[in-house]
């Protein structure tokens, strides 16, 4: 997670779309002027605003390549998402923006045939915003990038606009002069609805949105597949920019070492990191039982602990060998007592006073079985 990120391939694609839209915005102002073309007007006011797109894009994409802070422990990968945001009011507003020029124009009456030149300016914007929108998508869907994904979509958005306003000028150059301002506002209808769904897109991010149901399914496979772990659940995932979370809880069984389980969990965060491309990290909490329910034991340890050590020293020859162990499992508290006798006594001494021992033990209320460990023979007893 605290690698740089490689963000070149994006970087050209933007680099590529500034050079397209600077070309095209100048094409088609001076053609539309010239053939004296509303709808390709129109469009180009649509590639002057892929220019602050493309701006908007790079920057949101350089400062989400950045490695995590102490401020931004997470990394910045919302940088995409607030980009992509951007992107999409921008857009809307160019598109109510053309609508409301268009409709001024048409009420004051000044509107006019276009030349036959116009359709030439038209047809380049679509075969270069076409290929522009493929490279692009390309990119972004190789670097999971919301931004550049969003730019490539306003591509996608003005080779349709250049569509309708081909289609406008064709018209009225046959004779239907309102075919032009028509296209104008078709132009304006399908900038605006890129502008809206690109926005809506990145506010249900920005919201948190998790992975699809396949790639749930995905890691819920990895997740089953790793040894130890018995059954999972509360798999949640948050996509942040090209960033993906995830947070599950794995039951393992409930007699290993922490140790042990520890490294389950870890096995099966690597497992996701390194098997799906885009998982970034992975939180697995460790459940020893099934604990939907949210369950909780009001148990503390130390005064267990410190009943424990006094029960002992009421048995002579008995004494504490190691930790105490505590057990929380099916609504029951179980202590694991390992221990020494003294080796001068007998067996059969020896296991009267562990037995009397475990029964002492068990009369604590909040204890339900116990386990002895010792030098001569291991005891469970439960109530």
């Amino acid at each position: 997670m605290n690698e740089q990120k490689n963000i070149s391939g994006g970087v050209l694609a933007i680099v590529a779309g500034v050079v397209v839209n600077v070309v095209l915005t100048i094409l088609k102002f001076i053609i539309g002027t010239i053939g004296n073309s509303t709808a390709l007007l129109a469009d180009a006011v649509h590639s002057l605003s892929d220019l602050i797109t493309d701006g908007v894009a790079y920057f949101s994409l350089k400062i989400s390549a950045e490695k995590p802070d102490e401020k931004h422990p997470y990394g910045h990968g919302r940088a995409e998402t607030i980009g992509s945001a951007i992107i999409g009011v921008a857009v809307l507003i160019v598109g109510v923006g053309i609508a409301w020029e268009v409709l001024q124009k048409v009420l004051s009456g000044s509107v006019g045939v276009p030349g036959t030149v116009a359709i030439w300016g038209a047809l380049a914007s679509i075969i270069l915003k076409e290929a522009l929108f493929h490279y692009t998508k390309y990119e972004g869907e190789k670097m999971r990038s919301e931004s550049l994904i969003a730019n490539a979509w306003h591509h996608r958005s003005d080779a349709l606009s250049s569509v309708a306003a081909l289609i406008g000028i064709a018209g009225a150059t046959q004779g239907y002069p309102l075919m032009d301002p028509l296209a104008a506002v078709v132009v304006a209808s399908m900038v605006s609805k890129v502008g809206w769904d690109i926005s809506s897109e990145a506010v249900q991010n920005l919201m948190d949105r998790g992975v699809s149901e396949d790639e749930l399914k995905e890691m819920e496979e990895i997740v089953t597949n790793a040894q130890g772990v018995l059954d999972h659940h509360e798999l949640k995932t948050r996509v942040v920019g090209s960033d993906t979370f995830v947070d599950i809880h794995i039951q393992v069984s409930p007699r290993i070492s922490v140790s042990e389980a520890h490294n389950i969990a870890e096995s099966v965060r690597r497992e996701l990191r390194e098997r799906i491309e885009h998982v970034t990290d992975a939180l697995v909490h460790i459940d020893a039982e099934d604990d939907l329910s949210g369950r909780h034991y009001k148990v503390a340890r130390k005064p267990v602990e410190a009943a424990v050590k006094e029960i002992i020293k009421e048995f002579p020859g008995v004494e504490l060998d190691g930790e105490i162990t505590l057990h929380f499992l099916l609504n029951q508290v179980c202590v694991d007592v390992i221990i020494k006798v003294d080796d001068r006594i007998t067996i059969r001494e020896a296991s009267e006073k562990v037995k009397a021992l475990a029964e002492r033990i068990l009369e604590e209320n909040e204890i339900t079985e116990v386990v002895i460990r010792h030098n001569l023979v291991d005891m469970v007893s439960r109530k």
